[in-house]
C-alpha cells in the first residue's frame, strides 16, 4: 500500500543511450582481440597493404605492379613466418583481452556500479567473459561486448521495472490525498452549513418570542397617585 506522501526522487534509470559509450569500448576491444586472433591472416594482409601505399608513392606508375608484388612478398613472409606470426598474434589477443576486461570492468564500477550490487550473477557473468577471451581460438568470439550488452539489458529492463511501479505509486498516492482533501472539503462545508442553519435557528426563535410588558411596582415614580379627598370644614358660628 503506497504511503501518504510523494517521493521527490525517482529511482535511477539506465538506458541504451547511457550504455552506448562503454558498448562501444567493448566491441572495439573485441574487434582488435579478433584481429589478434587471426593475426595468421591480417598480419601479412596488413604488410602488403603497408607496402602497396610505401612503394606506390614512390614508383608511382608501376602501382599496379607495385601491389602484385608487395602481396607476393607478404605471402611468402606470411607463410614463412607462420608459427611465429600466429604466437605473436595469440599474446596480443590475450594481453587486448585483458585490457578490454580491466577498462570495461572498471568503467562500469566507477559509472555503474549497480549493475553489479543489484545484480549477484553479474560478477560471475562479467568474469566469464574474461575466461572465454583469453583461450585461444575461443577468443575469437566478442565476449566483452556480449556480456556487457547483457548486464546493461537486465538492468534497463529491470529498472524500466522499477520505475513503472514508482510512478504506479506516485499516481496511487496524489489519487489518495485528492481523495482525502475531498473528504475533508466536503466535511468542512457540512460544519459551515450547519452552523449556518443553527445561526438561522436561533435568530427565527429569537423573533418569534413575545415582547414581555413591564408592570411598575408600587410606590414607584412611575405610579400616580390619585389626591386624597379633603374633609368638608364646618363653619364656626360662635
Amino acid at each position: 500500500m503506497p504511503q501518504n506522501k510523494l517521493s521527490n526522487k525517482p529511482p535511477k534509470v539506465m538506458t541504451w543511450k547511457g550504455a552506448a559509450p562503454i558498448l562501444i569500448v567493448a566491441a572495439l576491444f573485441d574487434a582488435v582481440r579478433l584481429m589478434f586472433e587471426m593475426f595468421w591472416f591480417f598480419g601479412p594482409a596488413l604488410a602488403a597493404i603497408y607496402c602497396t601505399v610505401k612503394a606506390s608513392s614512390a614508383v608511382g606508375a608501376l602501382g599496379g605492379l607495385t601491389a602484385f608484388i608487395c602481396s607476393l612478398a607478404a605471402g611468402a613472409g606470411g607463410f614463412a613466418g607462420a608459427p611465429a606470426i600466429e604466437t605473436f598474434g595469440v599474446i596480443m589477443a590475450m594481453a587486448t583481452g585483458f585490457a578490454g576486461w580491466l577498462i570495461v570492468g572498471g568503467w562500469i564500477v566507477m559509472t555503474n556500479s549497480r549493475i553489479f550490487k543489484e545484480n549477484a550473477s553479474s560478477v560471475a557473468l562479467f568474469g566469464a567473459s574474461l575466461l572465454v577471451s583469453e583461450v585461444p581460438i575461443v577468443g575469437s568470439l566478442p565476449a566483452i561486448s556480449v556480456i556487457t550488452w547483457r548486464l546493461y539489458h537486465t538492468q534497463i529492463k529491470k529498472d524500466k521495472t522499477t520505475l513503472q511501479k514508482y510512478e504506479a505509486d506516485q499516481v496511487a498516492v496524489q489519487t489518495q490525498q485528492q481523495q482525502q482533501q475531498t473528504v475533508q472539503l466536503m466535511q468542512a462545508q457540512a460544519i459551515g452549513q450547519a452552523r449556518t442553519e443553527q445561526e438561522d435557528f436561533e435568530e427565527e426563535e429569537a423573533a418569534n418570542e413575545p415582547i414581555p410588558v413591564s408592570v411598575p411596582e408600587f410606590g414607584s415614580a412611575s405610579v400616580k397617585q390619585s389626591p386624597s379627598p379633603k374633609l368638608a370644614t364646618v363653619p364656626n358660628y360662635t
